[in-house]
């Protein structure tokens, strides 16, 4: 939380800077446009009032300037926008101050220099500081009285009349009462304005940290759970006579629980396993962590594959929620008696090339951690042939899915699989996952890509068994 709050004040003094840095480029702004406007009315002014109106635009553009070069080297403090904002309007009323001394004193109060204070104002709104606004504009209203009581004992004033207030050089006490509550009210809309930008910002800020932060968390349990994934695959494959074996994970955007290992049972046979729990991230890992550990235990143990399954499933059952289960293929292939004995539980059915036949391994029962016993579980065997192609995969090849919206699905896969069944293991997955990506090159993959793959080299004979 402490860190989280870091941030946001963090993220709150760079935009404080930012509109600084917006404030200060809108003053140097409006004195350029005061500054033509100096240049346009310079033929109708007396010699000192051109000075007075030239002094205080270059004063305030070296001063602009000067803030520009602070605010571009970093310097900046927080103290900084109210000594500029306060520096912006006591300007305004020194102009009006000297006037007094070339003109006749009622020209303090009805000169235009004085608008110049409502856009200053309103320059407080955007810095996110309504503490900034009230100070700026009580400020305003103080110089102005100031500024009124000076004038009050060199000029004649009247109680009533706009149209002397307006028309004449004079001054009335209901004209100055109108500008000083034009004023008043200026600054209380300003003040809300600042109090209510201020909370939105803030609120923006805030939940714009926030869901970085997530986002961070999110790709930290990610990347963790890609460590968890590549630790599970096997660091090596078995050599196993007869047989030509290859797998590969290629990790998506996010990264699930694929899983694929290759257990050697004898010098003549292995267990391949294809698997995919649901959901994603570090969870997805960690269960199929667990699924693995169980997996090799079970097999160290001489478990068979139904006990393999049932205990799998058994650990899943306990270990986790009703929402989480692992799809889940398991084959041991025997290249000494030419067979394949399976049990799918719930995966996406594996094809198996041969005699010229494609076949997918459908029979099987549901996936892993939904209920016990598991209904229809059975080990289906099936003969093998020399160059008999076997290809396990996750549901990340079938829901690839390119700029049409259209999936890489079965009957692509299937297509594949047929055409490239002549090539060894390894050429077949890496040009398998090469046509994955060029599927959509423009896009990454999304989810994870698992593919499992035997060849049948050279079989011993044997009796033909099929079940």
């Amino acid at each position: 939380m402490d860190a989280l709050s870091h941030r946001i004040r963090a993220a709150l003094l760079r935009e404080e800077i930012h509109a600084e840095i917006i404030a200060n480029t809108a003053r140097l702004a409006l004195l350029v446009i005061l500054g033509v406007l100096a240049v346009l009315n310079a033929g109708g002014l007396s010699a000192a009032a051109n000075l007075i109106n030239s002094s205080a635009i270059a004063i305030a553009g070296l001063y602009g300037f000067f803030v520009f070069l602070l605010l571009k080297r970093a310097k900046y403090r927080p103290v900084m926008k109210y000594v500029t904002s306060l520096i912006d309007i006591t300007s305004v009323y020194v102009v009006l101050f000297l006037y007094t001394g070339i003109e006749i004193p009622s020209v303090a109060l009805k000169n235009y220099v004085f608008l110049a204070v409502f856009p200053l104002l309103a320059l407080t709104v955007f810095r996110y500081d309504p503490k900034l606004t009230w100070m700026t504009g009580a400020w305003a209203v103080i110089l102005y009285v100031v500024l009124f009581l000076s004038v009050l004992p060199h000029i004649s004033i009247g109680a009533l009349g706009y149209e002397v207030e307006l028309f004449t050089p004079g001054v009335t006490y209901l004209g100055q009462f109108t500008k000083m509550f034009i004023l008043i009210a200026f600054v209380v809309l300003c003040g809300y304005l600042a109090f209510y930008t201020k909370r939105l910002f803030q609120t923006m800020i805030g939940t714009e940290v926030t869901l970085q932060v997530e986002k961070e968390t999110v790709e930290r349990e990610l990347t963790i759970a890609s460590d968890v994934q590549k630790r599970l695959l096997p660091a090596s494959l078995p050599n196993i006579k007869a047989l030509d074996l290859f797998g590969s994970v290629v990790q998506g955007r996010f990264v699930g629980g694929d899983y694929f290992d290759i257990i050697q049972l004898t010098d003549s046979s292995a267990l391949l396993v294809t698997a995919d729990v649901s959901g994603k991230g570090v969870p997805a890992a960690l269960i199929m962590a667990q699924v693995r550990a169980a997996l090799h235990l079970s097999v160290n143990a001489g478990a068979s594959l139904e006990q393999i399954v049932d205990q799998l499933n058994l650990l899943l059952l306990k270990s986790t929620s009703a929402r989480d289960f692992v799809t889940c293929f398991l084959a041991e292939i025997d290249a000494s008696h030419n067979t394949i004995r399976y049990i799918n539980a719930g995966h996406p059915p594996p094809f198996l090339q041969a005699n010229n036949e494609l076949m997918r391994l459908r029979k099987g029962t549901v996936p892993l951690g939904i209920v016990r016993p598991m209904p229809s579980m059975a080990v289906h065997t099936i003969d093998l042939r020399p160059g008999s192609l076997f290809v396990s995969y996750t549901d990340g090849i079938l829901e690839r899915m390119n700029s049409e919206a259209e999936q890489y699905g079965e009957e692509r896969l299937a297509a594949f699989v047929s055409s490239h069944r002549g090539l060894d293991a390894r050429s077949f997955v890496t040009q398998l996952m090469d046509d994955v990506r060029s599927f959509d090159p423009a896009r990454g993959l999304d989810d994870d890509v698992t593919v499992l793959v035997a060849k049948v080299a050279t079989l011993r004979p044997s009796e033909d068994r099929k079940a």
